[in-house]
């Protein structure tokens, strides 16, 4: 709200509001009725009230488009409402999707690509949040003829009339609104389940009794998670998704017993007030209106509010046997928050928030899955049993993690028996039998740590070398496969 515009409407004289009604009303109207001055101004309203439909369309004007759209701009509005997502334009639902971050397979040139990798598909983690319309309020004005003749009995009576009445339907449904997107954070906090949403304790720094030593702190704890907030984390959201942040898009939302702590007992003794501060937005609203206890304040960013406008108009209905018309003002609204927004609270009587951090112990080790380039398995016995010099083939296990599904499920390769220093097979399993390996059969072997060597977890395969051995120096020469390849390992 502009303190210093509201007088611009108190100054409207009564000639003043019936040449704006005027201006905006039809051509039938301005026929009617003529332009008002200080000589004419009696007539002109003797010729409103003697003219029922003009009178109507006066109201209807003064109401709808000029009183409400005047009282928007400049009466008390909602402080939150630039953090508004606009007007939903179509349909009742804001759908909101976040989707995570992707896994990476390393990449290796000599690692054969089949069908699977190629063809087939890998979703990312994805979660989708629906915000429909719950807002549906209306405010129901009467305007009276007898007051409405009232009003023109004073210079300025018209001012008082539209000030009064339609003032008071504007404030109430911004503050109505507003009440509805403070208690988000309650909500939110309800939402995240037991612990409520990320918090950092911190003193009461509103009470009076609180030092400079507490605000500091205060203030110090919220610039440090404001650099955390920057890099993806799925600690700070109440979906759980990895989610960063804009510095640049920061807010703070706080109390007015703690901020004034805060600019008092901090700010005031920095030497260089802009490392202290946070953020580029604050707004500070009554503890009340956050009905968390012990909030002291919260970090996060405007992506919290899912707020928008889908209905804000007027309707009426002349009632004849008493003489007045009803006026209601709809407003339909989505009034949601994100669960995908990153936030954390600083309070100070709940405990901070504790994240404690699953040990995955790895327990073994997943059978051992080998193939050629065409995608057939070598298997540990029989017929396809071989892996042939001078071939390339696909190593692939797994560790197995107590609980299932840890982070150290990777493992590393070697060759316990090999003749050849060009048999090798990589980090990736990527296995190459060389020209000249002489060994009959290769054992490979699989390694799983998660804590240190001596908890190291170990697997072997043994596969017979089959294929045409090739001595490369000092006589090149072929010496042909015997037995023959496929007779069992």
């Amino acid at each position: 709200m502009a303190s210093d515009d509201r007088p611009i409407v108190d100054t409207f004289t009564n000639t003043d509001w019936l040449n704006a009604v005027r201006n905006e009303a039809g051509y039938d109207y301005q026929s009617r009725i003529p332009e008002a001055t200080q000589a004419n101004i009696q007539d002109v309203i003797q010729n409103l009230w003697n003219n029922r439909p003009q009178l109507n369309q006066f109201v209807d004007v003064l109401v709808n488009r000029i009183g409400l759209v005047m009282f928007r701009e400049w009466s008390w509005s909602n402080p939150l409402a630039p953090l508004k997502r606009g007007t939903l334009e179509f349909g009742e639902t804001i759908e909101e999707i976040m989707v995570g971050l992707i896994d990476a397979d390393e990449y290796d040139s000599d690692r054969d690509e089949l069908e699977r990798e190629i063809y087939g598909a890998k979703t990312p983690e994805v979660q989708v949040n629906y915000h429909s319309v719950n807002r549906r309020n209306r405010y129901k004005l009467t305007i009276k003829e007898p007051l409405l003749k009232q009003a023109f009995i004073s210079d300025q009576g018209l001012s008082t009339f539209v000030s009064q009445l339609l003032g008071a339907a504007q404030k109430s449904d911004q503050r109505d609104e507003f009440l509805a997107m403070a208690n988000l954070f309650k909500e939110m906090d309800q939402a995240a389940g037991d612990g409520g949403i990320y918090n950092a304790q911190i003193a009461d720094i509103g009470d009076v009794t609180s030092d400079g030593a507490d605000s500091r702190y205060a203030l110090r704890r919220m610039r440090e998670f404001g650099h955390l907030l920057q890099f993806p984390s799925r600690l700070y959201n109440v979906a759980g998704m990895p989610q960063a942040v804009n510095p640049d898009d920061l807010i703070i939302f706080t109390t007015p017993e703690a901020d004034a702590a805060m600019d008092v007992e901090a700010l005031a003794g920095a030497f260089n007030i802009d490392k202290v501060q946070l953020g580029n937005r604050k707004f500070v609203l009554p503890k009340e209106h956050y009905g968390i206890p012990g909030f002291q304040a919260v970090v996060t960013t405007k992506e919290f509010f899912v707020v928008a406008d889908q209905r804000i108009d007027t309707t009426s209905q002349y009632n004849p046997a008493a003489l007045f018309t009803n006026y209601w003002l709809h407003h339909w609204q989505v009034i949601s928050a994100s669960r995908f927004a990153p936030m954390v609270m600083f309070n100070s009587e709940r405990p901070s928030t504790v994240i404690a951090a699953t040990k995955y112990e790895v327990t073994g080790i997943s059978p051992f899955v080998i193939t050629d380039d065409e995608g057939k398995t070598v298997t540990a016995t029989g017929a396809n049993s071989t892996v042939d010099r001078g071939e390339m083939y696909n190593v692939k296990v797994e560790a197995i993690t107590t609980p299932v599904g840890g982070p150290n499920v990777s493992v590393r390769y070697s060759i316990d028996d090999k003749s050849s220093i060009f048999t090798r097979i990589s980090n990736n399993g990527v296995l190459y039998v060389a020209p000249d390996e002489e060994n009959t059969s290769l054992t490979i072997r699989a390694t799983a740590v998660h804590d240190g060597e001596d908890t190291q977890q170990t697997a072997t395969t043994v596969r017979t070398v089959g294929g045409d051995r090739i001595r490369v120096w000092p006589k090149p020469e072929v010496f042909p496969e015997t037995p023959p390849a496929g007779s069992g390992a």
